[in-house]
């Protein structure tokens, strides 16, 4: 079978996410939604990428604008 599609990417959209979120439910749960509603189909090998922002922030390891404006100051 001759392959006609090459790789895809999608924006997969998640509730909020807060400090001390389940990050492996999240994505799973959002993933799976999302799968559901726009009816593609997850195989064997795909790759699921989750930014650093997010995983950031469940970890609670950011800065707030605030602090960021302070040291710019500096």
């Amino acid at each position: 079978m001759e392959r006609l599609i090459g790789t895809i990417s999608r924006g997969v959209r998640a509730p909020i996410i807060r400090q001390g979120d389940d990050m492996a439910k999240i994505v799973i749960d959002s993933i799976l939604a999302a799968a559901k509603s726009e009816s593609f189909e997850i195989r064997d090998r795909d790759v699921i990428a989750v930014t650093e922002a997010v995983i950031a922030r469940a970890q609670g390891n950011y800065a707030t604008t605030q602090q960021i404006a302070t040291d710019v100051k500096a």
